[in-house]
């Protein structure tokens, strides 16, 4: 049996204000030329299709050519669910409608737990989706409310999806989970926002033959080699300047997990950080426009006169100025942990950039969030 394990899409994501979609458009057509060329016989869409729960038209549009393309033109089964960026009812929609000896999607809890099962020479795979589900939808769910925090639900659908599999049927789990010991980027949004552990412990999947994670952005295995994450197609922070962005074909024999391969992809326009002074960054460009997405971290010292206007001469992608010196004086004044308990105005301030795509709360703005958190506090009193 052989997998093309893939997720976090973000269809529709922004990098500041500049759309991606045809950058993402041609990403999936790589994706789909490899689930061809691959003979695939399921391709694996571990959460966060789209990048918001109310995605755009666009976003969409995508996403339902691309299932299509796949349904039509190839035998490949398809298995896909929401992540915690996707709203479940959207991912879950026409669930009625779907084959199941080919598809499996699931979006909220209340739809189906059985696998999708598929057969080779040494016999059933079943593979369980296990959508991301927040704390208090998942107590509805269960009824239980001693589920407090991803673990718990986790293990809930974990024990749900184990009552719903075939006897000696090898077992892939399909999951959108933060696993203990998985590396981070600048790009994740927490999956508890009240403040509590959000990590689960790799041991949750004992028994499955292969775990084919979403959440985080970049390639990795935790905790055993058959439990991977193969991250998002693309490079969506200038922190991952260096990664190589990746889908995983994962192969399965008669015992179970045989072995993964990562095959990279090829982004329509590189995410590059460079370091110079202005002029130096400007001169050195060359005779043609570089059109990768730029960060330019600036050595001058002092004001500068429109610095983005002039790298945007040469740079008409340079999206982030940062000035080293304002850097190196930041530098070890504090420590950040990966998902911080944040103060309220914060937290509007990273909900604001990420729906703005860049641009958070400005000063006024500041001050109507405060106002407004001191008058709820006022009331509370």
């Amino acid at each position: 049996m052989r997998l093309l394990h893939t997720s976090d899409w973000h269809l529709g994501r922004m990098m500041a204000q500049e759309s991606l979609l045809e950058d993402q458009a041609l990403i999936l057509d790589q994706i789909f030329d490899l689930l061809v060329e691959s003979r695939a016989d399921a391709i694996v869409i571990a959460g966060d299709v789209f990048d918001r729960t109310v995605p755009r038209r666009e976003a969409v549009d995508l996403f339902d050519r691309f299932l299509t393309r796949v349904y039509r033109q190839t035998s490949a089964g398809i298995v896909a669910l929401a992540g915690n960026h996707d709203a479940p009812e959207r991912i879950g929609f026409g669930g009625a409608l779907q084959d199941p000896a080919r598809v499996l999607i699931r979006g909220p809890l209340a739809a189906r737990a059985d696998p999708l099962l598929l057969d080779d020479a040494h016999g059933r795979v079943a593979i369980s989706a296990l959508p991301f589900c927040e704390v208090y939808a998942a107590r509805a769910h269960y009824e239980a409310v001693e589920v407090s925090c991803p673990e718990h639900v986790l293990t809930r659908q974990l024990a749900e999806a184990r009552a719903h599999l075939p006897p000696d049927a090898r077992w892939v789990v399909c999951a959108h989970a933060f696993v203990q010991g998985g590396a981070v980027t600048e790009t994740e949004r927490s999956l508890d926002f009240v403040g509590g552990v959000e990590t689960v412990p790799h041991a949750l999947f004992e028994g499955a033959a292969y775990v084919a994670l979403g959440h985080l952005h970049r390639t990795q295995s935790v905790g055993a080699d058959h439990i991977r994450y193969s991250g998002s197609p693309m490079a969506f922070g200038f922190d991952e300047a260096d990664a190589v962005k990746n889908v995983l074909i994962v192969d399965l024999d008669a015992h179970g997990f045989a072995g993964a391969t990562a095959h990279p992809l090829r982004p329509r326009r590189p995410v590059r950080v460079i370091e110079g002074a202005l002029e130096a960054l400007v001169r050195e460009a060359g005779p043609g426009l570089c059109e990768d997405f730029i960060k330019a971290v600036l050595t001058d010292e002092g004001e500068l006169v429109d610095p983005m206007g002039r790298l945007r001469t040469v740079y008409p992608f340079a999206l982030q100025i940062e000035r080293s010196a304002r850097r190196s004086a930041e530098a070890g004044a504090r420590v950040t942990p990966a998902h911080p308990r944040r103060e309220p105005v914060e937290v509007v301030d990273a909900f604001l950039r990420d729906v703005r795509g860049g641009a958070g709360l400005n000063e006024p703005e500041r001050e109507i969030v405060r106002g407004a958190l001191a008058a709820a506090a006022d009331e509370a009193a």
